[in-house]
């Protein structure tokens, strides 16, 4: 009984120690804020339950923690997105997808300053990321910020053109110094339009297709093979290898025609070919014309009248010279 009595109290105190302990725990590790939101059975909920049990299982992959915050900032959850974000930025000192991301998820939260210090992050880490440089001029022209707006949106349209096209980036509708960054780098335009290979210079082919008004996921961004450059091959030049072929390709000869035994000559058809003349149709009977109607004759004019001539008045008769006298 003794026995009893001593180990009840030390039963009660482990027991203590335990809720403590998971006390603690609960502390150190409470429950996401979004999950008690979560609806079972919503597509967009199963989504962020599946990327929630990856990253438990990855928490060093700085890409699952990016499309993480995707999901919870589609969801309408900034500050877990804004976490997520900021995790994959400490995890991948290159990345700058999730910068770019944290940009948008601080305007969507009316935090400006926030917005333009995620996007200088995302440059600084990727100058040549238009994206970012768009939004970026975008926020200093609301916040008064002309040239600084200029200044931005001109590197974004020289890295992407495209981005003046409203069905491509439908936000350039509302910017109106665009045309001043249009103007800033007209001579750069012309330059590049005179260039026969220009993706030597830029690496546009692999952010063409990002948008700029959502989030980007991480495997959006992947690293693509560059395009060759597809340029017309010269076949009519003559042949520069001996033998009458290309050094590329192999010489294309014509196809050899063994000669039949009773064939036609070339461009002649066989009796059996050729066509059977059709027979000619008799022409149709002419038919009777009416006689042209003869037009009744005119009346003939009326006589002239009689012009009487006009009378010319005569000469008057010369003088007659006098005789000449007779020599004596």
């Amino acid at each position: 009984m003794r026995r009893v009595r001593w180990l009840l109290p030390v039963l009660l105190g482990a027991v203590a120690a335990a809720a403590i302990g998971a006390d603690s725990q609960k502390k150190a590790n409470p429950e996401p804020f979004y999950r008690k939101y979560l609806v079972p059975g919503a597509p967009l909920d199963e989504k962020i339950i599946e990327q929630e049990k990856r990253v438990e299982e990855h928490p060093d992959d700085a890409n699952l923690r990016n499309d993480f915050g995707n999901l919870l900032a589609e969801r309408r959850f900034p500050a877990q997105a804004a976490e997520q974000y900021e995790m994959a930025l400490k995890l991948d000192k290159k990345n700058f997808i999730s910068a770019y991301n944290l940009g948008l998820v601080r305007e969507t939260e009316g935090k400006t300053s926030d917005a333009i210090s995620a996007y200088q992050r995302s440059i600084k880490r990727k100058p040549g990321f238009p994206q970012s440089r768009f939004r970026l001029g975008r926020l200093y022209e609301q916040t008064n910020h002309p040239e600084s707006a200029v200044k931005e949106y001109a590197a974004a349209l020289w890295i992407d053109p495209a981005l003046r096209d409203p069905k491509r980036n439908p936000l350039v509708v509302d910017c109106e110094l665009i045309y001043l960054a249009s103007l800033a780098i007209y001579r750069q335009d012309v330059a590049v339009a005179t260039m026969t290979e220009s993706h030597v210079y830029f690496d546009t082919d692999r952010y063409r297709k990002l948008p700029t008004n959502r989030a980007i996921g991480a495997q959006e961004v992947e690293t693509q093979a560059p395009t060759e450059s597809m340029t017309p091959r010269d076949v009519g030049a003559p042949p520069t290898s001996p033998g009458g072929a290309r050094p590329s390709e192999p010489a294309r000869q014509a196809p050899r025609t063994v000669p039949v035994v009773g064939a036609p000559p070339p461009g002649m058809l066989a009796p059996s070919e050729r066509p059977t003349p059709m027979p000619r149709r008799p022409a149709p009977p002419a038919r009777p014309q009416p006689a042209p109607s003869v037009a009744p004759a005119a009346p003939p004019p009326p006589p002239a009248e009689s012009v009487e001539p006009t009378p010319v008045p005569e000469a008057p008769p010369e003088a007659e010279a006098p005789p000449e006298a007779e020599p004596s």
